[in-house]
Parts: structure tokens; sequence; C-alpha cells
């Protein structure tokens, strides 16, 4: 698999936050969390769909099979490579490797930071315990008043060139959708 394929998938999945999943929460569309997840699968499948095709990649939702089986994690979405000449006990084809693993969070402004915090934590846990060695993603709405940051420290080691940010919140009364890449330069933001 190419990494222009990893690319793609990278800068879409920018894209589709920034401006469909902007799109559908202003227009009223999304309400918590499996709205979200379920905007999030419908845009990368139109978006992506015939690529994913020609490359035998596959969106899973509450994914639990390959690296996660019997670890009690269960990605919110997780992007995969999947060999359709070998069989698996779990759903008929192997998969081949992850290529995204996506954790997402949709909370109401009295919601305790704490409380997304924990799908760091896990974050942490796939590449820590699974060894995983794909792009990860946290895709956050946080309906409450904000400054435009990672919930991750930047200096994190272990999120650079790893770990990418899709984050919203309110500014000035207004919900913004913004980018945080955790990569080794200045200026790693990407507002709208």
């Amino acid at each position: 698999m190419s990494t222009r394929i990893e690319n793609l998938i990278d800068k879409t999945l920018k894209e589709i936050w920034k401006n469909e999943i902007k799109s559908d929460y202003d227009d009223g569309w999304l309400l918590k969390q499996d709205t979200l997840k379920n905007s999030l699968y419908h845009h990368l499948r139109t978006r992506l769909g015939k690529v994913f095709d020609e490359n035998n990649i596959r969106i899973f939702t509450e994914f639990t099979d390959d690296a996660f089986d019997g670890k009690n994690f269960r990605p919110d979405i997780v992007i995969t490579e999947m060999d359709f000449n070998r069989k698996s006990e779990y759903f008929g084809h192997d998969v081949k490797r992850c290529l995204a693993v996506i954790e997402l969070k949709y909370k109401n402004n009295s919601t305790p930071a704490k409380v997304i915090y924990g799908d760091y934590d896990k974050l942490h846990k796939y590449v820590d315990k699974l060894k995983l060695k794909c792009k990860l993603y946290m895709a956050t709405i946080w309906e409450h008043e904000d400054d435009a940051t990672s919930w991750e420290p930047e200096d994190s080691d272990g999120a650079k060139n790893v770990l990418t940010e899709l984050n919203a919140s309110h500014e000035n009364g207004q919900m913004r959708f913004y980018v945080y890449e955790h990569k080794e330069k200045e200026n790693n933001y990407d507002k709208i």
C-alpha cells in the first residue's frame, strides 16, 4: 500500500472535518457521538469509495478484530487494508493492516474535560500495548467555550507524526472546527 493512499486518507479526513462535519453540525444533523460517527463514515465512503474499492480498503466501526481481538479495545472507526484472498474466522476475510484508527467524542458544555481525555489514554495504549503503526485521529466536538488548542501536550513525543486531532469548540459563541497535527514544526494549527 502506497504512502500516497495513506496521505490521501489523511488529507480527506481533515477536509471532511473542516467542511462536511462542520456543515452537518451547523445544519443540525449531529446529535451526540453516534451521529458524528455515522456522518464521518458516510463522508469517507462518499469521497473515497472508488479508491477504497480499487485498493481493498474498508472502513469498520466499533472494530474488535485483528490487533484489537481480546484486548478490551474497540476503536470507533478503523480504516484497514484487506486481504480478500485469505479467510478469517471473524468475517470471511483477513485484515492485512490498519491504515488509520479514529476515536470520537461529542460532548456538551457541562462535560468535564477528563471524560474526553479517556480516549487519549486509549490512543496511547494502541501504540504502547498493541504496537500499532498507523495514523491515529481523535475527533472531538466539545460544545464548550475553549481556546483553539490541542488536547494532547504539544511536546508529546509519542504523538509526533502519529496523532492528528480534529477538534471543535466554541469561540465567542460560534462553533469552530480546526485540525491540530502533532508534527515537528512551528504552527500545527489549521483553523477555519
